[in-house]
């Protein structure tokens, strides 16, 4: 469907104003910051803005500059002092020009330590940490070659041959299993570098490390459903890898601690992590139950097909997706399977079966089989009966009556990327969530805004309102940024949870055909709202901001259309192909 221009243009203005370029011979740069700095990578950019209609030149080097005013350049330092002049010409031969000085060293290649010391210790898991008999700690110490060393208990380290350290000695490691007699009373592991002569070199840990002793297991329950378990307590700019939520009061066994997470133990061969102030321990303690999953379920209702199963408790679980096989598949953690659970359908209209396994000797696993790829599913309980409730494609690949969540990325004081121009990502999200609004309740859907003005929303008020309105898909648009304004631009979306990679697929396709370049339709994406369940998301990342060349795209309003338009089309053609068996 082409729409007029009219349509669009209320939704233009607050982001045209801004970037209206004198004709004067101006210049500012915004890569380097400083006009002297000194780096270690010989890549390096020199990117800014100038009047519209000015040229640019880089010493000898004319340099292109786009509508905006904009412009990048790349260039390989040599070692030392490597100096550059911007200078700008206005077309009345007005000029301005600023000198910038790279200093390039590479970084020292590494080397054997030259006196008897030692460099360092590295000792994982990293963090203050609690710790049970049975947790193993490895270390790679750094100290001089050819020596004795020894840590915790006096274990002794090996020297690692040079081929496994780059050529470098005295590289020395080893792990050890913690033992119901070792005391670690909060206290500082030692390593030690030991000479013949009886000299002796120490070195202290950053953290510290403690010793649970629990006669019976340390017990917690989830404060409520916005609970998640990760598989680290460390991570990236968006946190520890996410597992996967749970619902309120379900009972974790506490195995240890490292620095503001609880590892926990969900069943024999599966830990996991929990940030603390998501667990209340302030529960009776009391030897973990025996939970047998019986009394299976499985029925449909007019909207949502179910399958249930009683338990002892609430226990945690996980899950999954096999789309091309047109399953999920849920791990109860903890409970045993009674032979003969139910597999009788009541009722159903997506579910085909549902099959009961023991993968291993404390886990029950529930393969539910769909007649489509699967569409989304919570999992819940209801007192102690997990429930996992299966949401059911639409029936006509249309948007009429569909409800969609829209999330205008950042906003308030959350920014998000900045362009050349001076464009805020903030702003520009804004407009095309707003465009994209109307382009979809055109063509008959509900839309549902995380905002509708420019204002801060927290990101898990953002997931917080998603799963409480559990729309029919979910987009959440955003501008991409990376420190190369030259070789990073195009077009990405990202997505975590397997079944949700279709629509992404469709999604990123119709935004290639605006001849965008193609940074890819991503997997495994941590951003909090590709981890739920409930519902088909994107991450749809539609330009690079940082790129002059793609911010010059998404700043004209003509090419807005085209991106808003893509997208929009790009779900139509995930619901075809989602409806298209039935």
């Amino acid at each position: 469907m082409m729409l007029s221009a009219k349509f669009f243009s209320p939704f233009f203005i607050i982001i045209c104003i801004p970037f209206f370029a004198s004709s004067q011979a101006t210049l500012r740069l915004s890569q380097p910051s400083r006009d002297q700095s000194n780096v270690s990578t010989a890549k390096q950019f020199i990117a800014g803005r100038t009047c519209a209609g000015c040229t640019v030149k880089i010493n000898s080097d004319t340099v292109h500059v786009y509508t905006t005013g904009t412009f990048a350049a790349k260039y390989e330092l040599s070692a030392g002092r490597n100096a550059f002049t911007v200078t700008t010409t206005a077309p009345n031969g007005e000029t301005s020009t600023k000198n910038i000085v790279f200093y390039f060293s590479t970084p020292p290649a590494p080397s054997a330590t030259s006196i008897f010391r030692i460099d360092y210790m590295e000792i994982s898991p990293s963090g203050n940490l609690q710790l049970m008999e049975g947790d193993t700690l490895r270390i790679k110490m750094k100290g001089y070659p050819g020596e004795s060393a020894s840590w915790f208990n006096d274990v002794p380290l090996k020297e690692l041959p040079t081929s496994q350290t780059g050529g470098v000695p005295g590289i020395y490691s080893g792990s050890y299993i913690l033992q119901a007699k070792d005391s670690l009373l909060n206290g500082k592991i030692i390593g030690r570098l030991r000479k013949r002569s009886g000299e002796t070199a120490i070195l202290g840990s950053t953290y510290r490390y403690s010793m649970m002793r629990n006669e019976i297991p340390l017990t917690g329950r989830t404060i409520d459903n916005m609970t998640y378990l990760t598989a680290s307590p460390h991570g990236d700019r968006l946190g520890p890898d996410k597992i996967g939520y749970l619902d309120k009061d379900v009972l974790l066994h506490i195995v240890g601690r490292q620095g503001d997470y609880y590892k926990v133990k969900l069943s024999s061969r599966t830990t996991a992590f929990i940030p603390e102030p998501l667990v209340d321990t302030e529960i009776p303690q009391e030897q973990l139950p025996v939970s047998i999953a019986d009394d299976a379920k499985i029925w449909g209702d007019e909207k949502y097909d179910y399958v249930s199963v009683a338990l002892s408790d609430k226990l945690p679980y996980t899950s999954t997706q096999l789309v091309s096989s047109k399953k999920i598949i849920v791990d109860i953690h903890g409970a045993y399977a009674e032979k003969g659970l139910n597999t009788v359908l009541q009722n159903t209209k997506e579910i085909t079966s549902v099959g009961w396994g023991q993968p291993t000797p404390d886990v029950c696993r529930m393969v539910i089989s769909l007649q489509h790829a699967p569409w989304g599913y919570q999992v819940y309980y209801e007192n102690n009966r997990i429930v996992v409730k299966v949401k059911r494609p639409p029936q006509t690949p249309s948007l009429r009556n569909m409800v969609i969540g829209l999330d205008a990325g950042h906003g308030g004081s959350n920014p998000g990327a900045t362009g050349l121009t001076g464009a805020v990502e903030k702003n520009l999200t804004l407009v095309l969530s707003l465009q994209l609004k109307a382009l979809l309740e055109r063509e008959g859907a509900t839309v549902i805004m995380t905002r509708t003005t420019e204002k801060f929303v927290a990101n898990e008020d953002r997931l917080s309102l998603f799963r409480r309105t559990n729309p029919d898909l979910l987009l959440s648009i955003h501008l991409n940024s990376s420190a190369n304004p030259v070789d990073a631009y195009g077009t990405a979306t990202y997505y975590k949870q397997p079944f949700c990679e279709p629509l992404n697929a469709a999604i990123h396709e119709r935004l290639l055909q605006t001849g965008l370049y193609d940074f890819g339709n991503n997997a495994g994406f941590n951003f909090i709202l590709n981890n739920p369940t409930e519902f088909p998301d994107a991450l749809v990342e539609t330009l690079f901001l940082s790129n002059p060349g793609d911010e010059e795209k998404i700043l004209d309003p003509a090419f807005q259309r085209q991106v808003v338009t893509a997208i929009v089309e790009g779900m139509k053609d995930y619901l075809k192909e989602a409806v298209k068996s039935r």
